[in-house]
């Protein structure tokens, strides 16, 4: 419905429009000409013609006018009848196209002299043409037409068409550019012997010529110029101006560099400076490709790509061979730190050379749990464990499991880099290998099927060294889920440094005297080490942090199996389990900054929280107060020897220069709430001391810690007020268990504002008076 009333109303509006035109009869223009020459010519029309009228004679005062908009044709119509005399009261009605305005002095002719007069002007329209006018009188129409010419050559040509022979020269200067312009008139009909000039729009010193014509050639209405480079062979672009008249045309090209045959190449190498590369991400491997001709000389300026596969990343050291012939590429691992085989690809045009190197460092722990499950049992497991060369877990790997008489298995490892294997054991005794393989690495465990006692032979030989360890040994409480864990690791090593498999080994909390919590992955079962003598097992925290190294894991050994509950032989080692910040701490430095007014002082405080590990703690809300907690009275005057002010603390009217601390005046209002209470208003000042306007504190930025567990505060204070008044900062963060943190100390002083003597400091003397009396011990009574 929009659509049709949209369209509806241009259609009327176009009605209008064209009612209007004729109604106005009125678009024109015109120049120089024979005033007064008639027009002999007929024409028909529509309507009714006055019977007496047989002709309208039309003449213009001239058959051209320019294009300035201030010249106008008048035209004089006179109606006659049969007999070639003037009829007078003869309605007349003028029409004019290209957008001529005409404006008639009357509707009919004179009565007595049979004349009508019009004057027709060309309107905002300033091109040149013809414009035609058309008068009538019922059937009898007559139409005459005059030019509208350039105001500054008197000629025709409505606009310029330009055309340049190459949009781009080369800048070593074996080129030129032709510009050609064509002089056309309204009807885009050539025009010739037309003046045409050109501007040359250059930055540098190129230079145009037309071989010395000004003119456009009479028959085709064209003219050429060239342009041609001087000494500046800069990269630019350079535009050329045609005039002609009032009329100017723009054309463009632009300035680039010579194209170079370059040489090709009729070999390529390609190097790697290392065959293997850990899958840690912080190395790469550097490829190196170099460009030989036939003869085996190096070749600069070679066109090399790079390409790599296996989620591999490259940085390209530039795209063609340098002066030795060589580019280089830097190759990452990318994201994926799968162990794989990662392949460099080098093309020059038809020319492919290849290269690989071997990604390492992924290890797959698979630990069973139990090693010797119960024929029929079930709830067995195997945990996997899939890090890298840092032993960081690897998270979202894909894994897959297999294992003869038992179902397979696939997933991902989770965000510890773990996997879980569940299975039912079966009901037939006997060995079952366990394979596993993720990213790259795998993973044989072999579980035996055991229909009563331990088939698993002693350990052997003699161990000489048991440690076990906690990777990460920081790790942070689970609410509602078991996503935070530790690997527990104990080894056991041989004469020789050799390992010993098939050490028996149990895991606990050694009575968790600091009642922590959490969950051994192992329970109470025994875990045997593998062919590298290791035992693994996992850790995961409960809901409560400890104190620093305040879990204690035990691990209990011994060459043979023993009962639950006994430790034959044991090590320990120590974990720290964190939740909420633990401690907040306020510091600054030896800065003080002028506020934006220039009236104040600046001072910034950084707050760091951190856990009970001494981790930063991010997103920590920050609540800062602060409390005014003194003042003291006094002066400071010009030691002209030091070159300085001297601050002086006047005590019983006798002013000395003090170097310690001043004898403090505490602050009178002594509940904080900012109103005078009875006896507060020491100095019957009939104000508190000090204000508690005096100073301001905002947190800078965000309100809550970043990263590095650190925010940042300031206080802000009247320059007047540096000095006298004590404060104390104090600030509280969300979670911290410790109490809040807090920094006391006097409003500073700006170091270099004591050594100008003039002006004196805004803070030359205590706003709070001068003069002390020792009788005060706390507070000040005394107002001067």
């Amino acid at each position: 419905m929009s659509k049709f009333v949209g369209w509806s109303r241009r259609f009327v509006q176009a009605i209008a429009g064209v009612a209007l035109a004729t109604t106005l009869a009125a678009c024109g223009g015109g120049g120089s000409g024979d005033a007064g020459k008639p027009v002999v010519g007929g024409g028909s029309g529509g309507g009714s013609t006055p019977s007496t009228v047989a002709d309208l004679s039309v003449t213009m005062d001239k058959t051209s006018i320019t294009n300035a908009g201030t010249d106008a044709v008048t035209l004089t119509v006179t109606s006659i009848d049969a007999n070639r005399s003037v009829v007078g009261e003869v309605p007349v009605k003028f029409a004019i196209d290209n957008g001529g305005v005409i404006t008639p002095a009357g509707t009919a002719t004179d009565k007595t002299a049979g004349t009508l007069t019009a004057k027709a002007q060309i309107g905002s329209d300033r091109t040149n043409r013809t414009i035609n006018v058309t008068v009538s009188s019922g059937s009898i129409s007559k139409k005459v037409s005059f030019d509208v010419v350039d105001s500054v050559s008197g000629g025709k040509v409505a606009d310029l068409a330009m055309t340049v022979d190459k949009t781009t020269i080369a800048n070593d200067g074996s080129q030129s550019a032709v510009v050609t312009v064509t002089t056309v008139d309204a009807n885009r009909l050539a025009v010739g012997g037309s003046p045409v000039s050109f501007k040359l729009t250059d930055v540098g010193d190129a230079v145009i010529s037309t071989g010395g014509a000004t003119n456009t050639d009479n028959s085709t209405g064209k003219i050429a110029a060239t342009v041609s480079l001087a000494a500046n062979h800069t990269n630019r672009t350079i535009s050329v101006t045609a005039t002609s008249g009032t009329v100017q045309r723009t054309i463009s090209f632009d300035v680039v560099d010579a194209l170079i045959t370059k040489p090709k190449a009729s070999d390529l190498t390609i190097a790697l400076d290392s065959s293997n590369i850990d899958n840690s991400g912080s190395r790469t491997v550097q490829a190196t490709v170099t460009a030989v001709d036939a003869s085996r000389n190096a070749i600069s300026g070679i066109p090399v790509t790079f390409s790599v596969d296996s989620n591999a990343v490259i940085a390209p050291s530039g795209n063609a061979t340098n002066a030795q012939g060589q580019v280089t590429a830097a190759v990452g691992i990318g994201s994926d730190r799968s162990n794989r085989l990662i392949t460099v690809t080098a093309k020059s045009e038809t020319l492919v050379r290849t290269a690989s190197f071997v990604v390492t460092g992924a290890k797959l722990q698979g630990t069973a749990l139990p090693t010797l499950p119960s024929a029929g049992s079930a709830g067995n497991k195997v945990e996997y464990l899939l890090t890298d060369v840092n032993k960081n877990p690897m998270i979202g790997v894909p894994i897959t499991i297999s294992a003869a008489g038992l179902p397979a298995a696939s997933g991902q490892t989770d965000s510890n880099g773990a996997y879980v294997y569940s299975y039912t054991a079966p009901t037939t005794p006997g060995a079952i290998d366990v394979s596993a393989s993720a990213g790259g690495a795998s993973s044989l465990v072999t579980v035996t099927v055991s229909a009563g006692a331990s088939t698993v032979p002693p350990a052997s030989p003699t161990v000489v060294s048991a440690s076990v360890s906690a990777s990460p040994n920081v790790v942070k409480v689970n609410s509602t889920d078991t996503a935070n864990r530790t690997e527990l690791r104990a080894l056991f090593l041989g004469a020789n440094n050799a390992p010993i498999k098939n050490v028996r080994v149990r895991f606990d909390l050694n009575g968790d005297v600091n009642n922590i919590g959490g969950t051994i992955s192992a329970g109470t079962s025994i875990v045997y080490s593998d062919a590298g003598g290791a035992a693994t097992t996992n850790y995961t925290p409960s809901t409560r942090s400890s104190p620093t190294n305040g879990v204690s894991v035990r691990a209990c050994w011994d060459y043979n199996d023993f009962a639950a509950g006994s430790c034959p032989n044991q090590v320990l080692t120590s974990l720290t389990v964190v939740s909420d910040p633990l401690s907040i701490t306020i510091g600054t430095d030896e800065t003080l900054a002028v506020g934006d007014s220039t009236l104040t002082y600046v001072k910034r405080y950084v707050l760091l929280v951190v856990d009970a590990a001494g981790n930063p703690k991010s997103d920590v809300q920050i609540t800062p107060s602060l409390d005014l907690t003194g003042y003291y009275k006094g002066f400071y005057l010009w030691d002209a020897a030091a070159s300085s002010w001297k601050v002086y603390y006047t005590l019983d009217g006798s002013a000395t220069p003090t170097a310690g601390l001043a004898p403090v005046c505490l602050a009178e209002d002594l509940n904080r709430n900012g109103s005078i209470d009875a006896g507060e208003d020491r100095n019957s000042s009939n104000q508190l001391e000090p204000r508690k306007s005096d100073a301001s504190i905002t947190m800078v930025g965000s309100t809550r810690t970043d990263a590095n567990g650190t925010a940042v505060l300031k206080i802000e204070y009247p320059k007047s007020v540096a000095g006298w008044v004590g404060f104390t900062i104090t600030a509280a963060a969300a979670g911290v268990v410790s109490p809040p943190a807090s920094y006391t100390g006097i409003l500073p002083v700006l170091a270099t504002a004591l050594k100008t003597e003039s002006p004196p400091p805004a803070f030359v003397a205590s706003p709070y008076g001068s003069n002390r009396k020792s009788s005060d011990l706390v507070y000040c009574t005394n107002k001067d």
